[in-house]
């Protein structure tokens, strides 16, 4: 077993009143009813989403991030038929 870092984008839900975390390494989404509990969830779910993986699938799905990851606001411009 081995012990690795990844990053989790979390933030309040602006339709409920739960926090939502990304790991943006592995692609997978969680949430919980705090910032922290939604911490502690997103890291549960990748635990159980790279369980039974062998390590060639793990590496398939890895995406490394580089440096410390920023979130921005981005505004954009789109129809609204």
């Amino acid at each position: 077993m081995t012990t690795e870092t990844v990053h989790a984008v979390i933030y309040k839900s602006g339709e409920s009143n739960q926090w939502v975390a990304v790991c943006l390494e592995y692609d997978v989404a969680s949430q919980g009813d705090s910032e922290e509990h939604a911490k502690e969830m997103i890291k549960e779910a990748v635990e159980l989403h790279l369980e039974d993986m062998a390590k060639e699938e793990i590496e398939l799905l890895y995406q490394p991030i580089e440096g410390d990851p920023r979130v921005h606001e981005v505004r954009l411009l789109h129809a609204t038929g």
